[in-house]
């Protein structure tokens, strides 16, 4: 038997490897053909369906769609999810129903996508926003719907030709309602800095590679709380910038890069530049200033007040508390008392059963004097 066998695995092995080359050449053919005819059918792995990982981030419901090749935003996600990474994709319009179920989103990442229009009141719906990077895109402006947003701290449009800004700025409703403390407005082609209004928040700008040909200190006059701006690469003219760097240094704002020619190498020459930097702020620029502090000094003041009241709420409620504690105890004490009154013999006999302890000899000894009174009642019957 094991001689006869041998035939027949040979043969199927034969067969076998026959079908195999018959069905590779098979494959390479209609794979030459398919790519001749402009399409694939085999399977690769840029064609398997990709999706959006759904993951968790310090306690918070997140989807990270990058590098998907999307080019639109899903609509198939968790409406709760609080972080959404849209980056690295191919989305090229935003209309009002791309967000308009995702109100609880916290931070929203589009940079490096291909943005170009965004229709009006599209992130209007994100009431919960705190930040959004639409960095590396190619906008021509900043939606202005996102200085309305109550939350957002953080807003970053750098690498976007801005060459629309300024127009649109003009139908800004100032003051914002955001309180922004973080602005990117790196490589935006900006000649000068935009006018927000008053920002009392603000305390880190980033303005690096712009030609600021008319940076002047006057248009920081609304950020009286900055802490750091960025000048990394940034075109100012000389005493402009040498003006500039001085006052903020004086506000203690840290200039992060500044130019080398920033810096006054003689004192005739910072004399100079003081004399024509003077000459340009006027009562208007100067009253921005004094507005921001104002709201500055007024947020101050409320949150001072809002800690003394709690404080005075938190003693007066453990007052309260104290009083309400010291009155039940005075109730149950008086409670027992009135007890005692309307039973003084369960009183008694509970006094006399934890303070006496019986003891054993006694014990013995109350029987007998029973006995002898019951002889002596019986003697006198």
């Amino acid at each position: 038997m094991p001689h006869k066998m041998h035939p027949i695995v040979r043969t199927q092995t034969g067969v076998s490897s026959a079908t195999k080359q018959t069905l590779t050449l098979t494959a390479i053919f209609m794979l030459t053909l398919s790519y001749a005819n402009g399409f694939a059918t085999l399977p690769t792995e840029l064609d398997r369906t990709q999706r959006c990982q759904l993951e968790r981030t310090y306690k918070m419901v997140g989807y990270n769609c990058a590098n998907l090749n999307l080019k639109e935003i899903p609509q198939t996600l968790k409406s709760s999810l609080e972080i959404f990474d849209l980056s690295y994709n191919r989305i090229r319009d935003l209309t009002v129903q791309s967000f308009a179920r995702y109100g609880a989103v916290k931070y929203l990442y589009l940079f490096e996508n291909m943005i170009q229009n965004i229709d009006e009141n599209t992130f209007s719906s994100l009431t919960n926003l705190e930040a959004i990077d639409l960095s590396y895109n190619a906008l021509k402006s900043i939606p202005l719907e996102l200085f309305q947003l109550p939350v957002l701290r953080n807003l970053y449009v750098s690498h976007n030709a801005l060459y629309e800004l300024e127009p649109t700025l003009v139908n800004l409703e100032k003051p914002i309602k955001a309180p922004l403390q973080v602005l990117g407005l790196a490589d935006c082609r900006l000649q000068r800095l935009p006018n927000f209004g008053v920002l009392p928040d603000l305390w880190q700008l980033n303005i690096s590679s712009n030609p600021m040909k008319e940076l002047t200190l006057a248009q920081f006059s609304p950020m009286c709380n900055l802490k750091t701006v960025d000048l990394n690469n940034t075109q100012i003219p000389i005493c402009a910038c040498q003006v500039l760097t001085a006052e903020l240094v004086l506000r203690r704002t840290k200039i992060m890069y500044p130019p080398l020619y920033c810096i006054p190498l003689t004192s005739s020459e910072q004399n100079l530049c003081n004399a024509e930097a003077g000459l340009e702020i006027d009562a208007g620029q100067v009253a921005d200033f004094h507005l921001c502090m104002e709201i500055r000094n007024s947020r101050q003041l409320d949150t001072e007040a809002k800690s003394t009241w709690m404080k005075i709420s938190a003693a007066v409620a453990g007052c309260i508390v104290l009083f309400a504690t010291i009155l039940f105890c005075l109730h149950r004490r008086n409670a027992k008392k009135l007890r005692a009154k309307r039973n003084p013999k369960k009183a008694l006999s509970k006094n006399i059963n934890r303070v006496m302890v019986p003891q054993t000899g006694a014990q013995e000894e109350v029987p007998t004097e029973h006995a002898k009174c019951d002889k002596l009642l019986s003697e006198c019957d």
